[in-house]
């Protein structure tokens, strides 16, 4: 005795049964053709009953099962046998749970050369007045509508499924041989692109049927060959008593009293190389022929052979809500597939996409049902370098594709400076075009560069570009005449670089000096000691003067942002002039009289107050309101300065306090003797806010 009778006619319905079959939970499924019991795999626990029931043919069934529960998982648009059913089950317990796979949302529905109708009688009579081939993908059921009409009879191709009944309908409405397609989907966009070019497909017909009816994938390739979409849209009786498979599911373990275990839902995200098919890994490959749906941009996925659904979408906002949709819509085992180009461990959007996936599909709470695996592909820095035989693993690796220049030119004119090899992704021609400039800044001896450049890396229109000079000058004159358009990645290859020092010293000569005041360089060196920064520090240099200060930070590492605030103009373009000559990209000049402007700065991990203009205790408040936990360092070099800081220092929250004088004497040649040169006495105050 079977307590779940299902009232099959779509996957959905098959699905269900195997999730009870799974649970090991009788149930009994009633098809209406031949095709419908053959589609049905052999499932134990699970009974087929084949052929059409009338009302009191189903009434009879349910008194001799026993059912205490009727699944209509009919057709979308089998409202007749969704109202006999219904009718069926009047003065009856029987629980009545209707599954109906959710309308479909998609831009795709809402082209605007879409036409729409709300039964195949009102379709067919448009039709009358168009020209052309139409493709009928909306099965046998309605044939008898389209084909009233001789004129419009010839003028169909119908695909139906490949069932006896099928046929003979087809047959039965006079329809030749040549006209019918008999095939199982589902349909892939590329297939249905095939047979509209195969047949000269002017018009396509089909209902609004979902992700599992394939609609998406018919109406993208219609648009893509030029064909008019017809579509028919689904009825709304009954729609507010429809359930998804997720809701048919709770409802069943209520009424049953028995937690259903469903299908697991397998996501891989997969690098796919550069970009040709014979780049994939085998096991991407795999994965990609057996999915369900696949998502990527256009270019990745037009040449995959996926049996599934393609979608040409590839960001998180986009892909996510469809696959909250799919997994309400199925019950069953579901395989989805999302491309990144190259590798997907290297530069590639994959690690967000799994955080978001983490988090907006409940992975967490349902660790067994949603599986994420990344697989990784072969990056087009590899690629390159097998090209051109020169190893990457002792390489600079840089990323300007999608990054912000103000984040890659420092570190380009660091790598430039101090790597032998620095590989580098880019953007396309205005990257390198970019780069010749940066290069032909550069006040650097340096000799004897190479650049290689990899165009269209595995496609038909791959070049490799080799690019030699005996300076920087030249480097970036070639690599400016450069105008051929896509995507490149490339490595410079240098002999000699410059030694990077531990500790880069700029030395008080080295600056562009003028009647502005300037912290000495051993009073630099304390100042950044005491700062306490990390590579990837954000710092602030208030009153920067000549800044002298904030540039020398800014050679400790490209990951650096330094602003120096300034509001003597004098001061500022000297900033500026050394900012050019020595080429420090991560250095930004802030016209601002400190506390101004310190609001608008992201905020700080250390801040450097070399002058206050009497506005101390308010710069102070306005660091600690950025960053409560930020490191500040402070000079003095007067009486009143240094009583008015030790005064602020009582009422603040800090700690890590600590009060330095340093008196520095020179030593300089005067005839035959050497002369001690006194500086300043200066006071160097730290802390850290509490």
């Amino acid at each position: 005795m079977s307590k779940v009778l299902i009232f099959s006619g779509t996957t959905e319905g098959r699905e269900l049964a195997q999730v009870l079959s799974r649970n090991e939970i009788s149930c009994d499924v009633c098809v209406a053709t031949e095709y419908g019991s053959l589609v049905m795999p052999e499932l134990q626990h699970v009974t087929v009953h084949e052929g059409r029931l009338n009302c009191e043919e189903m009434k009879a069934l349910y008194k001799a099962l026993g059912v205490e529960v009727v699944v209509d998982a009919t057709h979308p648009y089998a409202s007749i046998v969704t109202e006999t059913i219904q009718e069926s089950m009047e003065g009856t317990e029987i629980s009545y749970l209707r599954l109906l796979r959710p309308r479909t949302a998609s831009s795709h529905l809402d082209g605007d050369g879409n036409a729409y109708y709300a039964s195949a009688e009102e379709c067919a009579n448009a039709l009358l007045e168009t020209e052309g081939t139409i493709l009928l993908t909306t099965g046998s059921k309605d044939l008898g509508i389209y084909c009233k009409e001789q004129s419009l009879k010839k003028r169909l191709v119908v695909r139906v499924l490949p069932g006896m009944e099928s046929l003979d309908l087809c047959y039965e409405n006079g329809l030749d041989g040549k006209q019918i397609i008999a095939m199982q989907g589902p349909f892939s966009k590329e297939m249905n692109m095939a047979l509209m070019r195969e047949y000269n497909i002017r018009h396509m017909v089909t209902k609004e049927s979902g992700h599992t009816g394939g609609v998406e994938s018919k109406i993208s390739a219609a648009e893509e060959c030029h064909v008019k979409s017809h579509i028919i849209c689904r009825p709304e009786s009954f729609m507010e008593k429809a359930l998804t498979m997720e809701e048919v599911c709770n409802h069943l373990e209520s009424l049953l009293g028995a937690s259903l275990k469903r299908g697991e839902f397998h996501i891989t995200l997969a690098g796919i190389g550069c970009g040709s098919i014979e780049m994939m890994t085998q096991e991407v490959e795999k994965k990609i022929q057996n999915a369900n749906y696949l998502f990527g941009a256009s270019r990745m996925i037009e040449n995959c052979n996926c049996r599934g659904q393609k979608y040409p979408y590839y960001l998180a906002k986009d892909i996510i809500p469809m696959l909250k949709e799919i997994r309400r819509s199925h019950s069953g085992d579901i395989r989805v597939v999302i491309l990144f180009s190259g590798d997907s461990g290297f530069y590639s959007g994959a690690s967000k996409m799994r955080d978001a996936l983490l988090e907006e599909m409940d992975v967490k709470a349902r660790d067994k049902s949603v599986n994420i695996e990344v697989l990784p592909g072969i990056s087009s820095i590899q690629t390159l370098s097998a090209r051109i035989g020169i190893p990457w693993q002792d390489a600079k690796i840089l990323s300007f594709h999608g990054v912000e220049q103000a984040r890659w030119i420092p570190e380009f004119i660091d790598a430039l400076r101090y790597e032998k090899k620095v590989f580098f992704l880019t953007s396309g021609i205005k990257d390198i075009r970019r780069m010749a400039a940066c290069i032909q800044e550069i006040h650097v001896e340096v000799k004897q560069l190479c650049c290689y450049l990899g165009y269209g890396l595995s496609y038909g229109e791959e070049e490799v570009y080799c690019i030699t000079a005996d300076s920087p000058e030249e480097m970036a004159g070639k690599l400016a005449s450069l105008d051929r358009e896509g995507l490149y990645v490339g490595a410079i290859v240098q002999e000699h670089p410059v030694r990077r020092p531990l500790m880069p010293e700029l030395r008080d000569e080295e600056f562009i000096r003028d009647r502005v005041p300037m912290t000495k360089e051993e009073v630099r060196k304390l100042v950044i000691s005491y700062m306490e920064l990390s590579r990837d520090s954000i710092v602030y240099d208030i009153g920067a003067g000549s800044g002298s200060v904030a540039l020398q930070i800014g050679l400790l590492s490209p990951e650096l942002q330094i602003y120096a605030l300034e509001c003597n103009d004098l001061a500022l373009n000297l900033i500026q002039r050394n900012k050019a000559y020595l080429n420090l990209e991560n250095v930004q000049v802030v016209k601002a009289m400190a506390p101004d402007g310190i609001s608008d700065l992201p905020p700080a991990d250390a801040a450097f107050i070399g002058g206050s203009k009497g506005n101390l205790q308010e710069i102070l408040e306005a660091l600690y309101a950025k960053n409560s936990r930020m490191r500040v360092v402070m000079t003095a070099v007067s009486m009143e300065s240094i009583v008015k800081m030790q005064s602020l220092l009582e009422n603040l929250s800090i700690e890590d306090v600590s009060v330095s004088q340093v008196a520095v004497n020179r030593v300089n040649k005067l005839g035959e003797y050497h002369m001690l040169q006194a500086n300043n006495p200066v006071f160097i105050f730290s802390f850290r806010f509490c």
